[in-house]
């Protein structure tokens, strides 16, 4: 018994000297080995939302962005994740959870605006409508707001997609871009429908200024004076960048229609939670995707500057409502600005 004690004992500390070694832990999330790397997001998103109520409110925004980014990660969880995938079985997968509204993340990485510096600026080009009872409220702006930018890096059903080998794995990207109404600053509103409604004076556009400007260019400076005081006069100075893009506003409701149309209600958890799982893969199954080791290898040796396309939809339709979103843009991570998260 001693003996087998003894050899047991041996076994073990061979095992955690060949990880130090390695240089990681086999546990997940330990302390000390937290870090940041800036980066930067620069997508072309657009948007529409049917809400199919009786007050017939719809909403459609396209939106031009660049922001800087902060992706905060676990050192040891990657060297850990690249030397025993299968211990992060269960862990990586990050579903939406419809009680908050957005998907689980953080298991090996995410970006969140509480990682960043103090001030920071994303900068907005939007052109946004909306109904209200079929009322057009339409607004042309651009400038600049301090973002909130949630990303999540997932790897759904990899449980069997690791099997396959790590280089095919891939990242499904989950996206919310908005920003603070309140921090905002060189906004130049282009056109806002609600100004002209109240003052019942249509102003000049921009279009329309840079079209005078090059019939008559002494004229526009006292014309855009003119058109500034009167802004200012008829309140039509903006207060808002309204850039605000998520997806599955609707995926609870339409999680619910499924179960019940499966007869899934009141059944167990495990069968619930197979079909849930499957369901979610589906629903979000045109998301940005991304090659996960190029990312990890790049984190753990990070040179010179990591760049990936960031390009998918998100589209759902069904009594609840509609939703549609499409994402074209690049994803940058700067090798130099990276250091430890306290």
């Amino acid at each position: 018994m001693k003996e087998f004690i003894l050899s047991g004992l041996v076994f073990l500390s061979a095992f955690y000297y060949s990880n130090a070694q390695n240089g990681y832990e086999p546990i997940h999330g330990p302390t000390g080995y937290d870090y940041v790397i800036k980066g930067e997001l620069a997508l072309k998103i657009t948007n529409a939302i049917d809400f199919k109520n009786e007050n017939k409110n719809k909403e459609e925004g396209t939106y031009t962005i660049k922001s800087p980014v902060f992706l905060a990660f676990n050192l040891n969880d990657l060297k850990f994740f690249k030397a025993q995938p299968k211990e992060f079985v269960g862990y990586v997968e990050d579903q939406y959870i419809p009680s908050v509204g957005w998907f689980a993340t953080g298991s090996l990485m995410d970006i969140g605006s509480g990682y960043g510096e103090a001030e920071n600026w994303m900068w907005v080009d939007e052109h946004v409508k909306w109904w209200e009872n079929g009322k057009l409220t339409e607004i042309k702006a651009h400038g600049e707001i301090n973002p909130d930018i949630k990303v999540g890096f997932s790897i759904p059903d990899y449980s069997e997609k690791y099997k396959a080998g790590l280089g095919n794995l891939q990242f499904r990207i989950a996206m919310k871009i908005s920003g603070n109404a309140d921090t905002q600053r060189n906004v130049t509103v282009e056109y806002d429908s609600r100004k002209q409604q109240e003052s019942g004076t249509v102003l000049m556009d921009e279009a329309s200024l840079k079209e005078l400007e090059k019939a008559d260019p002494s004229a526009v400076e006292g014309l855009k004076e003119g058109l500034k005081l009167m802004q200012e006069g008829t309140g039509s100075h903006p207060s808002d960048l309204f850039v605000n893009v998520g997806c599955g506003l609707f995926y609870g409701l339409d999680l619910v229609n499924a179960e019940m149309s499966a007869n899934l209600i009141g059944v167990g958890n495990s069968k619930k939670e197979v079909f849930e799982a499957q369901f979610e893969q589906k629903y979000f199954k045109d998301l940005p995707r991304i090659n996960a080791m190029k990312l990890i290898n790049f984190l753990l040796k990070p040179t010179d500057t990591y760049e990936t396309p960031i390009v998918g939809s998100f589209s759902s339709n069904s009594e609840n409502g509609s939703e549609k979103v499409t994402y074209n843009g690049t994803l940058k991570l700067f090798g130099s600005q990276m250091k430890k998260y306290d």
